[in-house]
């Protein structure tokens, strides 16, 4: 296996848990230590900061919106990513300071390079080494989703704006970014991870 600090992105409804699941499986059968973790969460001080940010019950402002994931990615990589990575133990995100480019920074105005920037000074520089991006048209993975959190039931204008934003990332980080196809069966998926990933007997 070539990388210990995996992200996993894409729009909201793209499929990543399902992806990232499966890989753990993988990694399970092979004896690998691991570890989970999730945007926003992951912490204490994440989880709290997840419900806040999620939940309906709120009006965020955008810059509000963006500094608030700063601080609880901040907290995680302080607390979970870099101890784990140290002790060898393979991080498999379920989300990164990637998304707040996207969503933040090109989903909301907030602009790519700005939001860019304040997230480097947040996670001490310290990005994911490689990024499976889940590739859909938002029109397709909000259809998928049954119960949407107050960031997920956006408008598909919103999500076209996101999907631009990662498929910029994508090209500017391209030897750190594997794009696929959301809408490929979950096995086809998984053997390209496996393939780029460098993990053997993956099945």
């Amino acid at each position: 296996m070539n990388s210990n600090y995996i992200a996993f992105e894409g729009i909201d409804g793209s499929g990543k848990t399902s992806i990232i699941e499966n890989l753990s499986d993988i990694l399970n059968s092979q004896n690998k230590e691991h570890t989970i973790v999730r945007e926003p969460g992951g912490t204490s001080v994440g989880e709290g900061i997840r419900k806040l940010l999620l939940s309906h019950d709120y009006q965020v402002n955008p810059l509000a919106e963006a500094l608030l994931f700063c601080a609880q990615r901040s907290q995680l990589i302080e607390e979970v990513v870099l101890p784990s990575l140290n002790n060898g133990v393979v991080v498999l995100s379920d989300r990164s300071a990637y998304s707040s480019v996207a969503y933040q920074g090109e989903g909301r105005g907030l602009g790519y390079e700005k939001i860019y920037q304040l997230n480097d000074i947040s996670i001490q520089s310290n990005w994911p080494e490689r990024v499976v991006l889940l590739d859909i048209d938002p029109e397709v993975s909000l259809s998928r989703q049954q119960v949407a959190d107050r960031i997920g039931s956006d408008k598909v204008e919103f999500f076209q704006k996101v999907r631009k934003g990662y498929l910029k990332l994508a090209e500017e980080f391209k030897d750190s970014f594997l794009i696929l196809n959301a809408e490929n069966n979950i096995e086809v998926n998984i053997e390209a991870i496996c393939n780029w990933l460098e993990i053997d007997n993956c099945k």
